[in-house]
């Protein structure tokens, strides 16, 4: 039975929507502090006041909620990158050893999530967070753990269908 080819108008998406994601957050983690701070500040400040039931909003209220945004705006970016960069490498690849490009996604992946908190040292008024950087590392090897587990899936079930068919056809 003949491969299917890669289409390449797909691996080109993949590949252009998973380099636009690490580049979205390799340019919103290397920001000077006090930029950050004002990315989404007026958002924020919208969300909060609807949220506050009309007694008024404190910075603490603010504050805890961009922690929570952020928080959850770093994880899901980078559970995203790591279905996009998954699945950028397995259709581009799908000749390679299935150990040889899962590993080198994995460490790909994590490279790239430890680095942008691990950077974030040399930037002025911006800091290091092991526990940001661990989010990151989770959320990043979630979707590579996803994407992994379904294309196994699918390749066991190939298989049996083939057996399958073998079997009953011989």
């Amino acid at each position: 039975m003949q491969e299917k080819k890669n289409h390449p108008v797909i691996v080109a998406m993949l590949w252009i929507c998973f380099l636009a994601a690490i580049s979205l957050v390799a340019y919103l983690s290397f920001q000077n502090g006090e930029d950050a701070k004002e990315v989404g500040k007026s958002a924020i400040q919208l969300i909060a006041q609807q949220n506050s039931s009309g007694n008024g909003v404190s910075q603490q209220d603010i504050d805890t909620l961009t922690y929570i945004i952020r928080q959850a705006g770093r994880t899901g970016a980078f559970f995203v990158i790591g279905i996009l960069g998954t699945l950028a490498v397995y259709v581009s690849f799908k000749k390679w050893n299935w150990f040889l490009k899962g590993g080198i996604t994995a460490a790909v992946l994590i490279g790239f999530a430890y680095l942008t908190e691990k950077l974030k040292i040399f930037i002025p008024s911006r800091h290091y967070n092991y526990d940001e950087m661990m989010l990151s590392i989770i959320a990043v090897i979630a979707g590579f753990a996803l994407v992994t587990v379904i294309t196994l899936i699918f390749c066991a079930m190939k298989r049996i269908s083939r057996l399958l068919a073998a079997a009953l056809n011989p």
